[in-house]
């Protein structure tokens, strides 16, 4: 009886052990942010989920970011997922006061990969300017942190 009760207990901890790590990032996570991105080809942004990983306080890392595209001709070919992983870095902001500059390096050209890091967490992207896009079609590409309460967190 003692012995089944000890299988037990060893397999609830085991898949314990196993679901957690479904729950939690896989590594030490700088910040988690989610929005959209424009298309080239069509009209239609892609959304998405973008990972940047290193400590707290890291002026570079690795990033993952995944692109859902969707039909945007409804011919039911279905979605489509994109993945991209390379370096960021984190750069000063042309002066002391300003914003620091988020880099997405090696990024398709269709990707924003020049974004604004704001105090509040949002990424803008930068515009040809050397500026933060804040018009309109701009900030429909602005990225929103992913709260860490969020069961995804740091998970492409």
């Amino acid at each position: 009886m003692k012995m089944v009760k000890a299988y037990r207990i060893a397999a609830v901890l085991g898949l314990t052990l196993a679901l957690d790590g479904c729950f939690q990032p896989t590594g030490p996570v700088f910040g988690d942010w989610t929005g959209r991105q424009p298309l080239i080809s069509i009209n239609q942004p892609s959304f998405v989920d973008l990972v940047l990983l290193g400590l707290p306080g890291a002026r570079e890392g690795q990033y993952q970011i995944k692109a859902n595209q969707t039909d945007a001709t409804l011919s039911n070919s279905g979605a489509r997922t994109l993945r991209w992983s390379n370096r960021w870095t984190l750069q000063p902001g042309p002066t002391p006061d300003a914003p620091q500059l988020l880099v997405l390096h090696n990024l398709p050209n269709s990707q924003i990969s020049r974004y604004v890091l704001f105090g509040n967490g949002v990424l803008v992207p930068l515009g040809k300017n050397g500026q933060p896009d804040t018009s309109n079609y701009g900030l429909q590409y602005a990225l929103k942190p992913v709260p860490k309460s969020n069961y995804s967190y740091g998970r492409v």
